[in-house]
């Protein structure tokens, strides 16, 4: 009696151990995940699609850069970590650059972004619109 009680306590923490572990390592999948997403969101925002960034490369002097309202984005900066305000949705702070293309200037947009997540295989979507880009 007592030998099937030491087994059954050492099951017990072998199956507690087993699940942390495994928590942990959900966790940082969805958190590698997400940096992830950032990184794509941030190429998707400068290029637009694969074939505007393949065309750069191919030849830099001929490739047309995606711009909108004669502005395009140049860069994303990450300014704060990002932060669980609800379960599966997370708010991150960036900056944006963008240049405007008649003077040559870099504006900046700082953007509170929300991501929502929707599980292992639909991964991380943003939950709110992009910060407005007024044209001065």
């Amino acid at each position: 009696m007592h030998s099937s009680k030491k087994i059954l306590s050492r099951l017990l923490v072998i199956t507690l151990i087993s699940t942390l572990v495994a928590c942990g390592s959900l966790q940082e999948k969805r958190e590698q995940s997400f940096y992830d997403t950032l990184t794509l969101f941030k190429h998707a925002l400068r290029w637009e699609s694969p074939e505007s960034q393949l065309a750069f490369f191919i030849n830099p002097e001929s490739a047309n850069l995606p711009s909108r309202y004669g502005m395009r984005a140049v860069e994303m900066d990450q300014l704060t970590p990002p932060v669980e305000i609800e379960e599966n949705i997370w708010v991150i702070k960036v900056r944006l650059q963008y240049l405007k293309e008649s003077s040559q200037s870099i504006r900046t947009i700082d953007d509170r972004q929300q991501w929502h997540w929707l599980g292992e295989d639909d991964g991380w979507r943003r939950n709110n619109p992009m910060p407005t880009v007024l044209r001065r």
